[in-house]
């Protein structure tokens, strides 16, 4: 795709992940009747805004993302407002800070699942159980028996042919069932060679599986769109032992930044809906689980400590619990930097 539709369906993207992770806080603030002072899409500075019931929702000028505003939740500040105020987040009990806190982590993982759904249900791309003659070497027995590329290969010698690794055996006569622009052909001999060129395989032919587009029916595209989303998890889990296991002649596993993001959804998108669907479930799932990581200036991060205050009797002030939160969201910052800046020797060689 070209830059400019790249960017717009990037930042869309983004904005529609984003803003159902932040509706998950929303809504359930307002279910626990703490205060929401702003709902909004995108970064400041403010373009629009309109005002309902004492909310601001707002339209800004950065288009990626955006954020909910609560009062009593001022993560990256040191003075914590609305103390006191019956509808800040910080009256309401610690189990209630929690569920919100949580909230846009599961409202992630609920899109993904949905998605997911959609993407298999609609059509996903799978083998079609139909082998196609990819290449035909020069001179070579197929070629002199009359096989050509993208003939479909039925069977060999009545064997059925479902993947494009077929046995044959050396200087003896093999029948083949080729069917050609969908119409069978009759039957076609050739004679395998003992000794051929390198890489061309006894017959001389290349074949490959057929891949199509493939529904599922709900109950099973729900279950395939749970598993895509566990692998997910368990490739994110085990990403930091990657990262610090000793690099082999192959590399270390690629971390992409929202450079790497931004070049693969323009080549995801050239593939169709379905496709797309499946990226926008992955990176739903990355987020909630990033997310959830106890790192300070994630919702991980806040949520462990509210559990230390709920569970284990254990508080900050919530100066210093401000504070330790913007450190983590500086240091969050840097990373992005870091991994950009990887994203961009990736992309120019480097």
């Amino acid at each position: 795709m070209d830059f400019l539709p790249t960017l717009i369906l990037f930042l869309l993207t983004f904005t529609v992940i984003i803003a159902v992770h932040e509706f998950g806080h929303y809504w359930t603030a307002r279910l626990l009747g703490m205060k929401v002072l702003e709902f909004a899409f995108g970064f400041p500075p403010r373009l629009a805004a309109i005002r309902h019931a004492g909310i601001d929702y707002s339209i800004n000028a950065i288009p990626f993302g955006g954020f909910v505003r609560i009062l009593g939740q001022d993560d990256f500040t040191i003075h914590q407002a609305g103390e006191g105020d019956v509808g800040s987040f910080t009256s309401k009990p610690w189990w209630a800070q929690a569920i919100v806190l949580a909230a846009g982590v599961t409202m992630n993982m609920v899109l993904a699942l949905v998605v997911l759904t959609i993407a298999f249900a609609t059509g996903t791309t799978a083998s079609t159980g139909d082998v196609r003659v990819r290449s035909v070497a020069t001179d070579s027995p197929a070629q002199k028996a009359g096989i050509q590329v993208g003939d479909i290969v039925r069977s060999i010698d009545g064997r059925q042919i479902m993947t494009s690794q077929a046995k044959l055996h050396p200087d003896r006569e093999v029948t083949l069932e080729i069917e050609r622009n969908g119409r069978p052909l009759a039957p076609i001999t050739a004679v395998p060679r003992a000794e051929p060129p390198e890489g061309e395989g006894p017959l001389g032919i290349g074949l490959e599986e057929v891949q199509g587009a493939k529904t599922l029916a709900l109950p099973d595209a729900f279950r395939e769109a749970v598993s895509l989303s566990g692998q997910v998890v368990v490739q994110i889990a085990e990403l930091p032992g990657q990262l610090l296991a000793p690099r082999t002649a192959t590399g270390g596993p690629t971390v992409g930044g929202p450079i790497e993001i931004f070049r693969i959804t323009g080549q995801v998108a050239q593939s169709g809906i379905p496709t797309f669907l499946k990226l926008v479930g992955v990176l739903s799932v990355n987020l909630a689980v990033l997310n959830i990581v106890p790192f300070p200036g994630l919702d991980g991060g806040r949520l462990f400590f509210v559990l230390l205050r709920g569970i284990f009797r254990v508080r900050l002030s919530p100066q210093a619990e401000a504070a330790i939160h913007a450190v983590g969201f500086v240091l969050l910052l840097l990373l992005l930097v870091v991994v950009s800046i990887a994203d961009i020797r990736r992309v120019v060689g480097g």
